[in-house]
């Protein structure tokens, strides 16, 4: 069984969620030829703080980022 999880800040909205688990579980399923029933995803949500990228701690998250919409028409 594979395992796919998932740190990210507070913020996202349930469907932004549910979006990102189905893109990452067929691209796991395509790589490796696992299942969908053979992979466990598990997200786990903190405050910006908590997060820190290139020495910094980040803010907490905004909607609408760009990057957040890339990464999901990619997943698409």
């Amino acid at each position: 069984m594979a395992l796919i999880s998932c740190d990210m800040r507070f913020g996202r909205t349930d469907e932004q969620k549910r979006k990102l688990a189905a893109g990452l579980i067929r691209v796991v399923s395509e790589a490796t030829g696992e299942t969908r029933n053979d992979i466990f995803f598990v997200i786990r949500e903190g405050r910006g703080i908590n997060f820190v990228e290139h020495g910094e701690h980040l803010p907490d998250y905004v909607d609408g980022g760009a990057g957040d919409k890339e990464l999901l028409s990619r997943l698409k």
